[in-house]
């Protein structure tokens, strides 16, 4: 008899793995165990601990047995726990003593919208169950959340293929879903990035530059979109689309009729959206979640007690419900305008780290990257008190052009830019005609927006000309890149000095280097460099345990590559595991601001 354990490691708990374990108490021919740890791993630990999140939360599941029913077992557990994106890593090993027990764990909504076992049926055109959207399962019981919207459990096959041919024909499709209303088009939907929903998964190769943990992370039961850069064999126009497959019953029975039809992928916008993912310090990290629940069932812990009972920052709402021991903190997006509006940009930051203070328990000797495409940029740490601090913040460049120009034209750079002038006198116009109103400031996506001009690459907006950077970037394959000067330039909080940056950017471009992707990445790149070294010398005086990654900007997968290599040599580092990087994480962290409410 031998005692087999199967352990999966996740970034947050999962609900469909706990509902997988109270399954497998029921399983007669073993007698297995279940259970649910939170592991906690220290900043002051060796270096291998500190490439560790700051908890894992570990799914076990025991059974003893003979070798054939345990290997019958392993088959089973490996097709019920489907992929996850917040699955870290996963084995099956011999122990030699059980620490589970038979108590089922305590578990929040367990549901998805199909899984193997239902998908084959409805999903295959060529099954008897093609299109039956409330088809029952009784593994992921998907049809429950059809059967609760009227709209999508009445439509049949024939209304669904009615529904692909009008997409086919051109017109642009509004309907009702299980998570909101849906847009589906075989153009682009208004303005900004566009988000696509892949028909025909074998074809993702094709369609965009994508890894293998990107495809594992685009199957998972989440379903999450990423930031992907399209080929040069697409077609597409765009420099980045934010890409998923289908996330519910109705756009896969949709997508399916499409792709029989040849349509690799359809331009697609939803109401409640998938959260945008990207990878970062080796997990997978929503941009902005949809909703977040903490509570010590989540965090392994009591929450801290928060100074307010609600906030507002931005599109979220935070409240806190329950009594001290046992205070529960739900934030998700809504319009409820009784709330207090704690949104300000010269506060994101602070938020962000009072946000994974409260998560993580400790507020003291921290560090913070926070960099958003939405609220001022900056690098904040945290003493042994806890008390905040900034160091350096992004600096505002001019809304205008000329005013930009006028800068480098009187700053110790005029003369390498008045050689830049020369030379390329049509990136000189551009510059001269930039506008940046539409920009938020104080961001990295400005800076990229100007450095995107410098280097020649072209766009037919300033999202475009951002989007475009970060996709050169992404698609540098040289081996070496230049350093880039992010000087420091002192004042109410240290800053960038923007002249000297951009001047080392044209000195490259004039010495004759016209690798846009190459300067792209030597931005991205030796500003992780700089950042290591103001983060090293702030050590000496505060020290720090961890630092902390927070933004929407690390939506670019260099950025937080680069900083995750140059950074993690020396130090731990740390996203949010629970909330997300740039959205419920602030409203948060606005329950802990100490701000006078008027």
């Amino acid at each position: 008899m031998k005692l087999l354990r199967f352990e999966f490691d996740c970034a947050k708990q999962v609900p469909w793995y706990g509902y997988l374990c109270n399954q497998y108490l029921n399983y007669q021919k073993l007698n297995l165990t279940i259970g649910l740890l939170a592991i906690r791993h220290q900043a002051d630990a060796h270096l291998e601990q500190q490439k560790k999140p700051v908890v894992t939360w570990r799914y076990l599941l025991e059974a003893e047995g003979e070798q054939a029913e345990l290997e019958q077992l392993a088959e089973q557990v490996a097709a019920d726990f489907l992929l996850s994106v917040n699955l870290l890593d996963s084995r099956m090993l011999l122990a030699s003593a059980r620490i589970g027990d038979k108590k089922p764990l305590d578990l929040a909504s367990a549901q998805l919208p199909f899984c193997q076992h239902c998908q084959p049926q409805f999903g295959d055109n060529q099954h008897s169950e093609f299109a039956n959207l409330t088809l029952a399962c009784e593994h992921c019981h998907g049809e429950q959340a059809i059967k609760s919207a009227v709209k999508v459990a009445g439509l049949q096959r024939q209304d669904i293929q009615q529904l692909a041919m009008r997409l086919l024909e051109g017109e642009t499709l509004f309907l009702d879903d299980v998570g909101g209303k849906l847009i589906l088009s075989r153009k682009p939907i208004g303005q900004g990035r566009q988000q696509l929903l892949v028909c025909n998964p074998n074809t993702l190769n094709n369609l965009f530059q994508v890894s293998n943990n990107e495809v594992l992370a685009l199957s998972s039961i989440e379903k999450p979109r990423l930031l992907l850069r399209p080929t040069t064999d697409a077609k597409l126009p765009s420099p980045l689309y934010e890409v998923s497959f289908a996330a519910s019953r109705l756009q896969l029975v949709l997508a399916e009729f499409l792709r029989v039809k040849g349509v690799d992928a359809i331009f697609c916008h939803q109401e409640h959206q998938q959260a945008l993912y990207t990878h970062a310090l080796g997990m997978d990290i929503a941009v902005r979640a949809p909703a977040v629940v903490l509570d010590q069932s989540h965090l392994g812990q009591s929450l801290p007690e928060p100074l307010h009972d609600s906030a507002r920052f931005g599109q979220y709402v935070a409240k806190v419900n329950g009594k001290r021991q046992q205070q529960q903190l739900v934030v998700r997006c809504s319009d409820d305008e009784s709330v207090w509006d704690s949104t300000d940009a010269n506060n994101a930051a602070q938020c962000a780290l009072l946000g994974i203070a409260a998560e993580n328990g400790d507020s003291n000797n921290l560090g913070l990257l926070y960099f958003s495409d939405d609220y001022i940029s900056q690098l904040l740490t945290s003493d042994d008190k806890g008390n905040v601090s900034c160091f350096m913040q992004l600096p505002e460049l001019p809304q205008h052009g000329r005013d930009i120009v006028a800068a480098m034209e009187a700053s110790p750079q005029q003369g390498v830019f008045a050689k830049f002038a020369e030379q390329y006198p049509e990136q000189y116009q551009r510059l001269q005609q930039l506008d940046l109103g539409d920009c938020p400031k104080q961001s990295l996506k400005t800076l990229w927006v100007v450095a995107a001009i410098i280097i020649g690459i072209e766009a037919d907006s300033n999202e475009q000309l951002a989007d475009a950077f970060v996709a050169a970037a992404m698609s540098n394959t040289s081996a070496n890149a230049p350093r880039i000067d992010y000087p420091l330039v002192s004042g109410d909080y240290a800053s960038i000095n923007w002249c000297k940056t951009f001047g080392t950017l044209i000195s490259f471009r004039l010495a004759g280097d016209d690798d846009a992707a190459k300067l792209a990445f030597a931005m991205n790149d030796s500003l992780a460099d700089f950042i290591a070294n103001w983060i090293e010398r702030l050590d000496l005086n505060t020290a720090i345990h961890r630092v902390y990654l927070a933004g929407s900007s690390f939506a670019n997968p260099v950025l937080g590559r680069r900083i995750a290599l140059r950074l993690g040599k020396n130090f731990a580092l740390g996203v949010s595991q629970l909330q997300d990087l740039d959205g419920a994480l602030l409203a948060t962290g606005a329950l802990y601001l100490r701000q006078r409410r008027r």
